[in-house]
C-alpha cells in the first residue's frame, strides 16, 4: 500500500472548499432572514423569526468551522497529533511504519505520546504501546498514586511508567531505554523488575541473576578396589568407549530463546524448551519451566497448555523463585476456574 501524505491532502482540500462557498440553500434562507429583519417588527421576544435567525447564524458558524477544521487522523489506534511536511507512512499488519519525516503519535487511552527520531515502527497493543523497531522519544502523563502504570513494550520485556519522559531504541533482539525524568522500571520476561533511574541507560537482554542451588551436591563415592582377576582381551576389545554429548546450559538455552523470541517463532520457542528441560539439573530446571509457561501464557496465549503446565511446575517446585509470578500468570488465565469445570 503506497504510503499516504496527510497534509498534502488537507491542502488540497482548502481550494475546493473556498471554490465550493457556502451552500445554496443555506445562503437563499440567509438572505430570506435579513431581508425580514430590515423590516419593522414588534419586539424580539414577541417575535419567533428572531430565534430562526439566532438558528441560521450558528448553523453558519458551523458549517464554516466544519469547512476550515481539520479532522483528525489516527493510525493503528493511535493519534496523529503532529507531522511534518515531508511525512511518509503506511499502515500493515506489523504496525505504523514512519518511512520519512516526523510525527508525534498520542494514544489518548493511555496518555503516552511517542515522537519518532528516524525510521520506525510502532504497534498499539491490548497490554500498551509496542516500539516494534526504531527509536523514538516517549512522554507519559502522570499517574495518580495506586494508578497501574502505562506500558510501553519492547523486545525483552515491558517498560512500567509512572509518568516520565524516556528515549527508546529497539533493534529487534535487543535495545536500550535511557530515563531523562520521572521513573521507569523494566520487567524481565520472567516477572522480575529492574529500577531505572534519571540519567541511567539500560539495555536488554538483561541477564538474570544467578539462581542458588537447591540443594548441596554429593559427595564423591568412595573408589572401588580393582578386581584382581584382568578381563580376558577379546572382552577389553569388544567395549568401545562412549564420548558423552555435553548438554547445553542453561545459559545457551536462554540465549537460543530469546533469538526465537525476537523472531516471534514462539512454537519452535515452546518446543525448544520442552526438550531442553530434560537434560537439565534440578537446580536450573525451574528457571526454564518457568519461561516455558510464560511463552504459553503471554505470547502463545494458551490457556489450556499454560493452565497444565503451571499445575505441573507448582507441584514439582513447591517452595520455587517464581512462585508470585506463576500466581500473577494463573490469575491472568483464571486456571482455578477451569480446572474446577474440568473436574465437574
Amino acid at each position: 500500500m503506497a504510503p499516504r501524505d496527510f497534509r498534502e491532502e488537507l491542502r488540497r482540500e482548502d481550494p475546493l472548499r473556498r471554490e465550493q462557498g457556502m451552500p445554496p440553500a443555506v445562503r437563499a434562507r440567509l438572505w430570506s432572514r435579513l431581508r425580514d429583519a430590515r423590516e419593522p417588527k414588534p419586539a424580539w421576544h414577541q417575535r419567533p423569526a428572531f430565534w430562526g435567525l439566532a438558528a441560521s447564524a450558528v448553523a453558519l458558524a458551523l458549517v464554516v468551522f466544519w469547512m476550515r477544521a481539520p479532522s483528525a487522523r489516527s493510525l493503528g489506534g493511535l493519534e496523529l497529533a503532529r507531522a511534518s511536511a515531508d511525512l511518509k507512512v503506511q499502515e500493515d499488519a506489523a504496525g505504523v511504519e514512519i518511512q520519512e519525516g516526523e510525527a508525534a503519535l498520542l494514544d489518548v487511552a493511555r496518555g503516552i505520546t511517542l515522537q519518532n527520531q528516524g525510521p520506525l515502527v510502532v504497534r498499539r497493543e491490548p497490554a500498551g504501546v509496542r516500539l516494534v523497531r526504531g527509536r523514538a522519544e516517549f512522554s507519559v502523563d502522570h499517574r495518580q498514586p495506586g494508578a497501574p502504570p502505562a506500558v510501553v513494550l519492547v523486545s525483552g520485556g515491558a517498560l512500567e511508567v509512572m509518568g516520565t519522559r524516556f528515549t527508546v531504541e529497539e533493534r529487534g533482539a535487543g535495545g536500550a531505554v535511557t530515563l531523562h525524568e520521572g521513573a521507569i522500571a523494566f520487567r524481565r520476561r520472567s516477572g522480575s523488575v529492574v529500577p531505572v533511574r534519571v540519567g541511567q541507560t539500560l539495555e536488554w537482554p538483561v541477564a538474570e541473576p544467578a539462581e542458588p542451588a537447591l540443594r548441596e551436591p554429593a559427595p564423591p563415592e568412595p573408589e572401588r578396589p580393582q578386581p584382581l582377576a584382568t578381563p580376558s582381551t577379546k572382552a577389553a576389545s569388544s567395549r568401545v568407549p562412549s564420548t558423552p554429548v555435553r548438554a547445553p546450559s542453561a545459559e545457551d538455552v536462554l540465549r537460543e530463546l530469546e533469538v526465537l523470541r525476537g523472531r516471534h517463532e514462539f512454537e519452535q520457542a515452546a518446543r525448544y524448551l520442552e526438550e531442553s528441560m530434560r537434560k537439565q539439573p534440578v537446580a536450573t530446571r525451574e528457571r526454564l519451566s518457568f519461561e516455558l509457561g510464560s511463552l504459553l501464557t503471554y505470547q502463545l496465549k494458551d490457556a489450556q497448555r499454560a493452565c497444565a503446565h503451571w499445575a505441573r511446575h507448582e507441584q514439582q517446585f513447591r517452595r520455587g523463585h517464581y512462585a508470585e509470578a506463576v500466581q500473577r500468570a494463573r490469575g491472568t488465565l483464571s486456571c482455578e476456574g477451569r480446572e474446577r469445570e474440568s473436574g465437574r
